[in-house]
């Protein structure tokens, strides 16, 4: 498909005759003819570039400057989107203004459409090649990471911010096949079957915060309406060595998880050491992902249930979760094959 360009332009007669170019030129043309509608064109579409001139209607308040500066500090999504001013200001100080305030050419009247075509080219030409570099790059980074969750015990996925599958490793697809946690749509995403309403909104709060790199891991418990148990998943973040062209790329997500029938826990003296626990902290930690009651959990350690009680709030305090659920999650997260993929993104940088 052929590039997108906004064209911003008061002038009627000029903005006629620059779309009249460029659609001779073989691209796809949005014309506005005052800030509010190149404003609200940016709302409905995304461009490809953008041409525009630096004063729109006399109002110096809404210029091409303002445009400008709208893409570059309210949209993050349009980080890659060349930028084109066009006005009838020559002088050099004007143009080296624009360059200071990173806009990416600027382009003086009367027109030269020569020039222009020659220049919005260049830009679109610059912009595939970078894109190309991010996309090969991030390709690497996904085989690199493929090569390790293929050789771990533990069952793992991994999605881009988009929520589309890239992988999902022998065991993930077992659960798949014989536990029905887990599905890809039509469309190729995740999804979680028969998991309650909220906790599918804590998973999503917690992916899109880790695709926006907030943090690097979140635990928690998806909460089935079935009875066959919770499913307990840890999310992990990950970004390559190279930053993407956009900022709304953002990081891609491992997801390590275990079902009620699957899971694996740690050692004792393990669990104590990640989390500082006390030895009965960890044992009420153990057996509480064991899936015992609380009072079952008093009966086992000989001790009353107020007393548990205590060692769960003290275990809430310790680990950083508010309920037993998570904090049976972070516990199996704690048992589970996780890789040390502290160093994955310097060897693929």
């Amino acid at each position: 498909m052929s590039a997108c360009i906004l064209c911003i332009e008061d002038e009627a007669t000029l903005l006629g005759d620059l779309v009249d170019e460029l659609n001779a030129a073989g691209y796809r043309v949005i014309a506005a003819n005052s800030a509010e509608q190149a404003l609200l064109q940016l709302e409905q579409q995304r461009p490809d570039l953008v041409l525009c001139d630096v004063m729109l209607g006399g109002d110096s308040t809404r210029d091409g400057y303002f445009i400008h500066r709208y893409i570059r500090e309210q949209r993050p999504d349009l980080a890659d989107l060349p930028f084109i001013l066009l006005t009838a200001l020559g002088q050099r100080n004007a143009q080296l203004e624009a360059k200071r305030l990173g806009v990416d050419d600027y382009l003086v009247k009367p027109v030269d459409y020569d020039m222009l075509l020659a220049t919005v080219g260049s830009r679109l030409a610059q912009v595939e090649r970078l894109r190309g570099y991010a996309r090969s790059n991030q390709n690497r980074f996904i085989e690199h990471l493929q090569s390790i969750f293929s050789q771990l015990p533990g069952a793992v996925l991994l999605c881009d911010p988009d929520g589309q599958l890239l992988y999902a490793n022998p065991k993930a697809q077992r659960l798949a096949l014989e536990e029905g946690i887990w599905a890809q749509d039509s469309r190729g995403r995740l999804s979680w079957l028969e998991v309650k309403p909220s906790a599918l909104r804590t998973f999503r709060q917690y992916a899109q915060e880790l695709h926006a790199g907030v943090g690097e891991r979140r635990v928690l418990a998806l909460e089935r309406a079935s009875s066959a148990g919770a499913v307990f998943v840890s999310l992990l973040s990950l970004a390559p060595g190279t930053p993407p062209l956009s900022e709304s790329a953002g990081n891609l997500l491992a997801i390590f998880l275990s079902s009620a029938q699957s899971r694996s826990l740690p050692e004792l003296e393990t669990l104590r050491l990640i989390f500082a626990l006390t030895p009965t902290e960890a044992r009420v930690a153990l057996l509480l992902a064991q899936g015992r009651r609380s009072d079952e959990v008093a009966l086992e350690l000989d001790v009353s249930a107020s007393t548990v009680a205590f060692h769960l709030r003290n275990l809430f305090a310790k680990t950083g979760v508010a309920r037993q659920a998570d904090l049976v999650a972070l516990v199996l997260s704690a048992g589970s094959a996780l890789p040390d993929l502290s160093m994955v993104v310097e060897t693929t940088a």
